[in-house]
This record gives C-alpha cells, sequence and structure tokens, in this order.
C-alpha cells in the first residue's frame, strides 16, 4: 500500500495551489489584476486543483486538504502582510 507521500502529483499539485494562492492575494493586494496574471493564476488552480483531486480519488487525501488550506493562507498572508511600493 502507498502512503500520501508516494503520489507525486498530489504534491506538484499541492505546489500549484499554493502558488496561485499566493499570486491571487498579491493580485488584490495591488488595487488590479492583469490579464496575463489572472490567466497564469487561473491555470495553476485548476491545474493544482486537478492533480490534488486525482490523488484524493486514489486515497492520497493529505495534498488536498494541505493544498486548499494552504491556497486560502497564502492568499490572506499576501493580502494582509505590509509591503513598500506600488
Amino acid at each position: 500500500m502507498l502512503s500520501s507521500m508516494d503520489d507525486l502529483r498530489g504534491w506538484l499539485g499541492l505546489l500549484c495551489l499554493l502558488l496561485a494562492g499566493a499570486g491571487w492575494g498579491f493580485q488584490v493586494s495591488r488595487h488590479g489584476v492583469t490579464w496575463a496574471a489572472l490567466a497564469v493564476i487561473l491555470i495553476a488552480s485548476v491545474t493544482g486543483l486537478a492533480l490534488t483531486t486525482d490523488a484524493f480519488l486514489r486515497g492520497h487525501d493529505l495534498p488536498l486538504g494541505l493544498g486548499l488550506t494552504g491556497a486560502l493562507g497564502a492568499a490572506t498572508l499576501a493580502v494582509f502582510s505590509k509591503r513598500d511600493g506600488p
């Protein structure tokens, strides 16, 4: 039986979700969303969700749980982090 650490696609999906969450947060905190960034973030979000859902359906639920909560946390951190500049 494989452990949840053996599913590389699930962990790649987790990384996509974390990056997409941080991207959403940075775009919201900039007070404007560019079309190019929006496209990249949407692609990363859908890819990450597809990979982690596939891993979940094969019995590896940790990447999906961590990816969803981590994406929300990364977005929140990016929005509320104080940064200098525009």
